[in-house]
C-alpha cells in the first residue's frame, strides 16, 4: 500500500492434494546482481528522498509514473479455500518483501501445521535466496526466475553461452572457453573471463562485447534457478498461475471494495496493523459465504 497509487506484493500458499507434485524495485541496489540474489541487510543504500510526514515509508520510481512513497500489503493464501492464512505489512523493499515472505511461511507452519507443496508470486519473489530457502524446504517454487541477464543492445547474453559443469567452465558461441579463478566475489557471485587471445581474434566479437575481454556472472545457487526455469513448463506450475487469479482477487478487492487504495495510518506498525485488520475482514467475508450458502431451489431437485 502507499499515499497516493497503489503498490502491493502477491504471494500465493498452495496448499496441495497429496498426489500432487509482488511492484518493481524501489532503488538500485549496488550488491544485488542480475539474478537479484543480493544479500540485504549488510549494507545499505542512502534513500534518494525521505518523507516529512512518514519517514518509514520507501521511495518508489517506475517508468512511466511519478515516484511515489509507498509501503507493501503480502498475503500468504490457502488457494484450495481462498482463506488468508497470514498478512503482514511491510516496507516496499525486495529484500524486505523475501524476509517477510519466509517468515509467513514459518509462522503457518508453526501456527496451523501447514507446510505449502507449492509456492507460487510473481518475478519479485524469482531472486535466488528465496528460491534456494525454498528449495531447500522442498517447496516448489512456482515463480518466474529473476534474471536481468538479457541486454538491450543485442549483443550476446549469458544464455547464449554454455555452462560445462564437470569442467567448471562456460563456452562461448565462437567455441572459446571462459575459466573462473574461483574467487568469490560479495560472497555469491563467481566471475568468469575469455581469454584475451580468444577475444581478440574472434569474428564474433562485435556481437559480443565492446571490453578487452567477455566477462559474465555466475551465482553459486544457480543450479537451484536451473531447477526453478524446469518447473516452469510442468502443468503444476501452469495450474498455480491459473489459481493466482484467486490473489488477484483478493488484491483488487482490498482496493476497489474496502477503499484502501491508500493508508489512514501513518508508519509501519499503522501499515502492520492496517494490513491484519483489512484481510480480517476479507476472511470474514469468505466465512460467511462457505457456511451461509444457499440451498438449492426446488426446481433444480425436482425438475418437471
Amino acid at each position: 500500500m502507499h499515499w497516493g497509487r497503489a503498490s502491493w506484493r502477491r504471494s500465493v500458499l498452495d496448499r496441495c492434494e497429496p498426489d500432487q507434485g509482488g511492484c518493481k524495485q524501489d532503488e538500485a541496489d549496488p550488491r544485488r546482481g542480475d539474478d537479484g540474489s543480493g544479500e540485504g541487510g549488510q549494507r545499505r543504500k542512502p534513500p534518494k528522498q525521505v518523507s516529512l510526514t512518514d519517514p518509514q515509508a520507501t521511495w518508489v520510481a517506475r517508468p512511466g509514473l511519478d515516484p511515489f512513497f509507498a509501503y507493501d500489503a503480502n498475503y500468504l493464501i490457502d488457494n484450495k479455500a481462498g482463506i488468508i492464512i497470514d498478512a503482514a505489512g511491510s516496507r516496499a523493499n525486495r529484500a524486505v518483501e523475501i524476509a517477510v515472505t519466509q517468515a509467513m511461511v514459518e509462522r503457518v507452519e508453526r501456527r496451523f501445521d501447514l507446510r505449502p507443496r507449492r509456492l507460487a508470486g510473481d518475478t519479485a519473489y524469482g531472486a535466488v535466496r528465496l528460491l534456494k530457502w525454498l528449495v531447500d524446504r522442498n517447496i516448489a517454487p512456482h515463480v518466474p526466475v529473476w534474471d536481468k541477464s538479457a541486454r538491450p543492445d543485442g549483443t550476446f547474453s549469458r544464455t547464449d553461452f554454455v555452462f560445462d559443469q564437470g569442467r567448471n567452465i562456460y563456452v562461448c558461441p565462437g567455441g572459446a572457453e571462459l575459466t573462473s579463478t574461483g574467487n568469490i566475489d560479495q560472497g555469491h557471485i563467481v566471475y568468469y573471463r575469455a581469454s584475451k587471445n580468444d577475444c581478440s581474434r574472434c569474428s564474433l566479437k562485435p556481437k559480443c562485447t565492446t571490453a578487452t575481454v567477455r566477462k559474465i556472472t555466475r551465482d553459486l545457487n544457480e543450479d537451484v534457478r536451473d531447477r526453478v526455469r524446469a518447473l516452469a513448463n510442468t502443468e503444476a506450475f501452469e495450474q498455480s498461475r491459473r489459481e493466482r487469479k484467486k490473489v488477484e482477487m483478493r488484491f483488487a478487492h482490498m482496493k476497489r471494495i474496502l477503499r484502501l487504495d491508500r493508508f489512514r495510518l501513518r508508519g509501519l506498525s499503522g501499515v502492520r496493523d492496517e494490513v491484519l485488520l483489512t484481510a480480517t475482514a476479507q476472511n470474514l467475508r469468505r466465512l460467511a459465504k462457505l457456511l451461509c450458502r444457499a440451498p438449492p431451489s426446488r426446481a433444480a431437485i425436482c425438475p418437471a
